[in-house]
């Protein structure tokens, strides 16, 4: 059967020994064309991911990988392109899918489980996946970002200077303002100085 993914890249179970096994795969151009279609970016110039892959039992495998990016993405804002570079490490688990626990509600801090068929793992899949996760789904060109924080600042600024003056307000208000039953009070001598 014909793989379907973008990036394949599969290792097979018996090349991890007990000393574990280190891998680094790349994308080519062909398969980053590919994957940038897949993930709606402009353009992705390079990813790549080294592996390091230990085996947890016979059938399970640990892959730490370290992961790096080069890639095009549009901002929000602007709607202008503009590259970015990106590095990750992460950990995850390639479990049989007969074993996998992807029915179970996993603690936080549970290492991802990639299920797998056969006696093969696809670590150019893993690295699409994690790149997937790593991607800012609302990103800002670098001069937008720093526009942003100082309009944040300038609105925290604004906000506590309103907040001072709104409590100055009030403070001159509360000297200022009689009580509402002087006030009444005036109002009925007034009434009663119009009807004599």
């Amino acid at each position: 059967m014909k793989n379907l993914t973008e990036f394949s890249s599969i290792v097979p179970l018996h090349r991890i020994g007990e000393e574990g096994l280190e891998i680094a795969i790349e994308a080519t151009p062909d398969e980053c064309r590919r994957i940038a279609q897949r993930m709606r970016l402009p353009k992705l110039y390079m990813l790549r991911c080294r592996y390091f892959l230990q085996r947890e039992d016979q059938d399970v495998v640990i892959a730490r990988g370290d992961l790096a990016a080069k890639f095009t993405q549009v901002c929000v804002v602007s709607l202008e392109e503009f590259e970015e570079t990106m590095t990750s490490s992460f950990d995850v688990r390639f479990v049989p899918e007969k074993q996998c626990h992807h029915t179970n509600i996993s603690a936080i801090d549970d290492i991802d489980e990639i299920p797998y068929d056969g006696q093969d793992i696809d670590l150019g899949e893993a690295a699409v996946q994690q790149f997937a996760l790593e991607l800012d789904p609302y990103p800002r060109a670098p001069q937008w970002e720093k526009q942003e924080a100082f309009s944040g600042e300038e609105d925290k600024n604004l906000l506590f200077s309103e907040n001072q003056d709104n409590e100055d307000n009030e403070k001159e208000g509360s000297e200022k303002k009689a009580s509402p039953f002087a006030v009444l009070s005036a109002l009925r001598d007034n009434f009663e100085k119009k009807k004599k």
